[in-house]
């Protein structure tokens, strides 16, 4: 895979950033001498090859800068380049992007009209120096995010999950483990139907080094974090000299990396509607065919995918082939929410607390009784991420042994004076949101110790009224 390939929103807001500090276009090439960022004309060119003999791949070819002044002169850089004549530039800078002394992408600074042209030519030698400081920083972005994949794929394979390892085992996710447990040494396509957060990944894991495939990969892969145009080769891997820019060795794709062992396609229903058929086929033939390649390569790969869409809605509007819906729907499991099982709450509170407490090196902590009773009333629409999340900040913010509700996130908890926003909804949502945060300021007081015929009292309202507006907010 390209060396920029898990940054490519990282290096357009780089692109998009120096172009509004320098009032000039900027594009960037990987090592394949693909486009993978671009402001301006060449925005809508990312993705693309940049021309056959063009400056830029001479810069990434030789791993030296360099700066033509009037591209209509058709200076020597230019002459090989196959659309010389269509060419839009008229001055350009290009500086090479190393990684570890080996050029492995270009970053340009573009003048498309005379003025930008003229201001490249004035401060030529400023923007080749702020040029070659940009050139570092990526390097040492690309050096930094190779050693945190380095880590990740040391570490994943020791990551072995047991059903007995999952919190919540006994309780909410009982029922989906009991089904989860009898097939684990099946070869159908199992689909996880969940929330985001809810745990589909670990679950799958489970499954995986709970079977027989235990010893053999688990491979991962996010159907919606790969970039469409890499996705299929990232899936299905390509033959050498398949496409303008393929390795000449070729590439292995994730299905043949995964055999003998388990593929997770995450957010399956993100997959392009173009590489749906392609999947079908290779559930069907449990044979890959890459990209270029002239004959199918059988694999055995258990198949687990996991959305959080509605399949079904996107069948009849035609966004997931039908075919392929009821090929992974095979064995479904479902994943609850954590308002759907409240009971599990504390036990991940507490989980989660002794977790970052350890890590942080915090002595251990212990949650107010009363905010812990209101976590578990709590929503948590991320679900058990968020949770997490919030325990983790709640442990970096906590300033004694017991965690109080100054130590809330912003975001979870709304300020005791906070009222609702304008715009937020018409009047009755608005009121329904003020006394909702009216209420928990008075569960989570310590003066009311959580006490509801005080609460009742100071609010004057009987106390079948509170209990009534508890449970219509599902609060207390």
């Amino acid at each position: 895979m390209a060396v920029f390939a898990h940054m490519q929103e990282f290096v357009q807001a780089y692109a998009e950033n120096i172009a509004d500090v320098l009032g000039l276009d900027v594009t960037m090439l990987d090592e394949n001498g693909v486009r993978i960022s671009g402001t301006g004309y060449y925005r809508d060119l990312v993705g693309e090859p940049a021309p056959d003999g063009s400056f830029f791949r001479m810069i990434l070819k030789t791993g030296q800068p360099g700066m033509i002044y009037d591209m209509k002169k058709n200076e020597a850089e230019c002459m090989s380049c196959k659309f010389l004549h269509q060419c839009k530039e008229l001055a350009t800078i290009g500086f090479p992007v190393f990684k570890r002394n080996k050029p492995v992408g270009v970053i340009g600074i573009i003048g498309f009209s005379a003025e930008q042209k003229d201001k490249m030519i004035r401060n030529s030698d400023k923007l080749i120096r702020f040029l070659h400081h940009m050139s570092t920083l990526l390097e040492n972005k690309i050096i930094s995010l190779d050693s945190a994949c380095q880590i990740q794929e040391e570490t994943v394979p020791q990551r072995a999950v047991s059903f007995d390892s999952i919190v919540g085992k006994d309780s909410g996710l009982r029922e989906v483990i009991v089904k989860a447990k009898k097939v684990v040494n099946s070869i159908s396509t199992v689909l996880i139907r969940g929330e985001s957060g809810t745990g589909k990944e670990l679950l799958a894991r489970a499954i995986h080094y709970e079977s027989s495939r235990r010893g053999y990969p688990f491979i991962a892969v996010n159907c919606a974090a790969i970039p469409e145009n890499l996705l299929e080769s990232e899936l299905f891997g390509y033959e050498g000299g398949a496409f303008t820019g393929a390795k000449r060795e070729g590439n292995v794709g994730k299905f043949e990396l995964a055999h003998r062992g388990t593929i997770f396609l995450d957010e399956i229903g993100d997959l392009p509607l173009s590489l749906q058929p392609k999947l079908l086929r290779v559930l069907q033939e449990r044979s890959v065919d890459r990209i270029g390649g002239k004959q199918s390569i059988p694999i055995d790969v258990r198949v687990i995918a996991a959305t959080n869409k509605n399949l079904e809605k996107m069948v009849e509007n035609g966004s997931f082939r039908e075919d392929l819906y009821y090929r992974i729907n095979v064995i479904p499991l479902y994943t609850k929410p954590l308002r759907e099982c409240r009971g599990d709450i504390h036990l991940y509170l507490h989980f989660f607390l002794e977790k970052y407490c350890k890590l942080l090196g915090r002595p251990p902590l212990r949650i107010e009784p009363q905010l812990e009773q209101w976590l578990v009333g709590y929503d948590w629409p991320g679900n058990i991420r968020q949770l997490e999340n919030a325990v983790e900040y709640m442990v970096n913010m906590a300033e004694s042994e017991v965690i109080g509700p100054e130590e809330l996130p912003d975001y979870l908890l709304p300020p005791e004076n906070r009222q609702p926003t304008s715009g937020s909804g018409g009047l009755e949502q608005m009121v329904s949101l003020y006394e909702k945060s009216v209420l928990q300021r008075y569960l989570l007081s310590e003066k009311y110790q959580n006490d509801k015929a005080l609460i009742a009292d100071e609010l004057r309202i009987s106390l079948s009224t509170l209990y009534r507006k508890l449970e219509k907010y599902k609060i207390g």
